[in-house]
């Protein structure tokens, strides 16, 4: 009874690993690439370049994943061992990146591996073993494969908090309440400003 409840808890704890899984990729997706609206040309080449910039800051971790899919998926047919290789060393960054998240402010762990020589470190070993194994032309492939749809996607992604604008009925309203605030403004000051003024008015003398 033991070792099957046992079997038990750790086939639902994998269940549940697995379903929080898929329900992290389905976000993922869905902020990559929510629906089509969310998709359009910029006005103009400096707006493309500042969305692009934009995007690429933002969506860097979608583009990386995107890019190694690509990279494993040319890899798979002919170099196996180039794919389990670098399959571990991607292990190795997700742990990496596992220990900045569960201890954001060690010093101790930002001195010793610092995310440029982590990242360093990590894109020579790629190379080295896509060098060793003879997969430049591989590597080649998956970045003429990316790239393009990179560049496509920050080119044309709209941000997500941009609202469009609003139907004729909400922009009367809006223009209704901006009215009636100025009016109340007036009155007020002019309720304000009326003591003022008898204020500063001469009061008459009494006679004597």
């Amino acid at each position: 009874m033991g070792a099957a409840g046992a079997i038990r808890r750790a086939a639902s704890a994998a269940f549940d690993r697995a379903c929080a899984g898929a329900r992290g990729f389905r976000r993922a997706l869905a902020r990559f690439a929510p629906r089509p609206s969310a998709f359009a040309p910029a006005a103009d080449a400096e707006a493309a370049a500042v969305r692009a910039v934009r995007n690429l800051r933002t969506f860097r971790f979608h583009y990386a994943v995107l890019q190694w899919a690509l990279l494993l998926a040319s890899l798979a047919p002919r170099h196996r061992a180039s794919v389990v290789f670098l399959m571990a060393a991607s292990k190795g960054l997700l742990v990496y990146g596992g220990l900045l998240k569960a201890f954001p402010n060690s010093a101790l762990l930002r001195r010793l591996l610092d995310r440029r020589l982590v990242a360093a470190v990590f894109v020579a070993l790629v190379l080295a073993d896509i060098a060793a194994a003879g997969a430049v032309a591989n590597l080649l492939a998956a970045l003429a494969a990316g790239v393009p749809i990179i560049v496509l996607h920050a080119s044309f992604r709209v941000r997500d908090d941009l609202e469009g604008p609003l139907p004729d009925g909400a922009a009367e309203n809006g223009k209704e309440d901006e009215t009636s605030a100025v009016v109340e403004k007036k009155e007020d000051g002019d309720v304000e400003a009326g003591p003022t003024r008898r204020s500063m008015a001469v009061a008459p003398r009494s006679p004597k």
